[in-house]
């Protein structure tokens, strides 16, 4: 098999779809070595950034906790971790399901002009919106 029909075959695609394929890996690895990185600050230094939001008008944002949640993550303590942001714990595995599909197949229904794209974003927007509200009603 000729190298060029190889590497189609192995990408699942059209050569068009392999260089928008290796663009997205590779912002996800600058994503990943960022957030490795804030980590590391975070462990080392017991600084974070504060949430902005929440200095302002003493109300939590629909994003405080994350990073909480994240850092109970890396240690495997799951329980803490959802009571930290309870909607972003229940969205990330999602996500990452949607990233690995989008990095694999590349389909068509997850560009961002694609109406079940449009969709999801709505779903979610709301979603987060709704979840921001509830959380200063209930102190969660």
């Amino acid at each position: 098999m000729p190298k060029k029909d190889f590497r189609r075959a192995l990408y699942f695609g059209s050569p068009e779809k392999l260089g928008r394929r290796n663009k997205l890996f590779v912002s996800l690895c600058r994503l990943g070595a960022v957030l490795l990185g804030y980590y590391i600050f975070v462990r080392l230094t017991g600084l974070a950034i504060p949430c902005v939001f929440h200095e302002i008008t003493g109300l939590k944002c629909p994003g405080c906790g994350i990073t909480h949640m994240m850092m109970y993550i890396a240690e495997l303590r799951f329980g803490d971790a959802f009571f930290s942001n309870p909607l972003m714990f229940v969205l990330f595995p999602f996500a990452g399901a949607g990233l690995c599909v989008k990095l694999l197949f590349m389909p068509e229904w997850l560009e961002i002009h694609s109406k079940v794209y449009r969709c999801i974003e709505t779903v979610l927007l709301a979603a987060v919106i709704i979840f921001g509200v509830v959380r200063n009603i209930i102190h969660i």
